[in-house]
């Protein structure tokens, strides 16, 4: 194994893609309520055969096992089909994740830009929608409506509408535990603001001279040293008379 360099940075904690594929195979199938066994059924129309459950199981350890697993397209649109959910579940990064994308210099806490897009990249995406017919809902599709009574086919399915729900669920996904952060936070700093700096070092060190202003503390410690010294000064005053009673005699 080759050795790091002496001075060379620790390496940066990485995440691959996979891996979060294989969290979300096993999220997904947690939110069914359905076991090992009750997956594999359920894959073996798409797959041709009926996987074990230890080979369920071994997909779902390469999130935070020691073996990996690749994970193709078709793949992924047989999890979205078989949970009835869209492929974008099973590339969400879990709450809280923050290590950077094996092979990139991106957060796996961005891969929300990559999947949904950030604005500037959105207009590309709606062009190719509106070539299958996916437009945003005008005027005349309203006018239709009322008259028909009917829903437009563009009112049934609007990118620019799923795309805005998928970003509220996640801020309300990740709402609670900021929340959650920030109180705490708060009452950390309430504390800190009634015992001050110095008495939270002393709280944390438990060592009271981190408390004492830098006058108390150089009192506190020539009143240490005086009593220190006052053996020494009472065993000299005692052997004085004695020294003195050996002379005379």
């Amino acid at each position: 194994m080759a050795r790091r360099p002496k001075n060379a940075p620790p390496p940066r904690p990485e995440v691959d893609l996979n891996q979060i594929v294989a969290y979300n195979v096993r999220a997904a199938r947690e939110l069914r309520g359905w076991t090992q066994d009750q997956f594999a059924a359920e894959l073996e129309p798409y797959m041709g055969q009926r996987m074990t459950q230890a080979g369920i199981s071994s997909i779902e350890r390469a999130w935070d096992g020691d073996r990996r697993r690749e994970f193709d397209a078709h793949e992924l649109l047989v999890f979205a089909m078989v949970f009835e959910l869209p492929i974008i579940w099973f590339l969400l990064p879990p709450p809280g994740e923050r290590r950077f994308l094996r092979g990139t210099n991106s957060q796996s806490n961005e891969l929300y830009m990559w999947l949904m897009g950030s604005p500037e990249m959105l207009p590309p995406v709606y062009d190719r929608l509106r070539e299958h017919g996916i437009v945003d809902p005008s005027d005349a599709d309203e006018a239709a409506e009322k008259v028909t009574g009917i829903t437009s086919h563009a009112r049934r399915w609007n990118y620019r509408d799923r795309r805005k729900e998928l970003l509220l669920a996640l801020v309300d996904q990740h709402a609670d535990s900021l929340d959650s952060a920030v109180d705490e936070l708060g009452r950390w700093i309430d504390h800190l603001r009634q015992v001050g700096i110095r008495g939270f070092l002393s709280e944390h060190t438990n060592d009271s001279d981190f408390a004492k202003p830098p006058g108390k503390r150089s009192a506190d410690k020539a009143a240490r040293a005086g009593t220190a010294d006052e053996p020494a000064r009472a065993g000299s005053g005692a052997d004085a008379p004695r020294k003195q009673t050996r002379d005379t005699r």
